[in-house]
């Protein structure tokens, strides 16, 4: 029991150590969200991958692949994590980046905006990506 204690409490201050290491560093809205356009490539790949595989888990594929193919549906994984993300990564990560960084972008929504001049689209973006979490939290 000891040993369970401790390693919550170390989790815990590496999370408060964490947290406060970054509130820190953050002057703006970019800096929160995207670590002020400052990080790498890989950690960039790294987070597409953990948002696509949140997503895909929340919609309960994980679930129905176990459920009507076993074992084997893991075939399915690692082709969505290596063909999926990575050639998306590769592929299209340079253009993102430019485009993000022409249009002065942070996300999705304003990207619709400014590339389409389009305020409704802006709006109709930011409904769906709300919608979408919204359901799944429920």
């Amino acid at each position: 029991m000891l040993i369970k204690t401790l390693v919550v409490v170390l989790y815990f201050a590496v999370i408060l150590w964490a947290g406060f290491a970054g509130l820190r560093r953050t002057r703006s809205f970019a800096d929160f969200f995207l670590g002020g356009g400052n990080i790498g490539p890989w950690m960039s790949a790294f987070t597409y991958a953990t948002a696509y595989f949140s997503a895909v888990l929340f919609i309960g594929f994980a679930g129905s692949v176990g459920w009507n193919f076993g074992v084997s549906g893991l075939w399915i994984a690692f082709g969505n994590a290596f063909v999926g993300v990575l050639g998306v990564w590769m592929i299209m990560g340079r253009a993102i980046k430019k485009m993000s960084v022409t249009y002065d972008v942070q996300t999705m929504a304003e990207f619709f905006d400014k590339r389409y001049n389009s305020p409704g689209l802006k709006l109709f973006a930011s409904m769906m990506h709300s919608q979408k979490v919204s359901s799944h939290i429920l």
